[in-house]
């Protein structure tokens, strides 16, 4: 099991490189989307596609 201080570390450095990538989107939505997906792949999602980390986030719409 993973502890709670490296899933705070893991945030942290997920946002660290949401600071330095969100510039390329020039609209939140799209920021966002990047931000749950990424922690969508890193979750403990069983199968690592593009659906099922956008249903692990709760997009409405997922890559087809």
């Amino acid at each position: 099991m993973i502890g709670e201080r490296a899933i705070e570390i893991w945030n942290d450095e997920i946002e660290e490189l949401l600071l330095r990538t969100g510039h390329r989107f020039r609209r939140v939505e799209p920021r966002r989307r990047m931000r749950d997906r990424i922690r969508g792949l890193l979750g403990p999602v069983g199968r690592k596609n593009g659906r099922q980390p956008a249903k692990c986030a709760a997009h409405r719409t997922s890559p087809k």
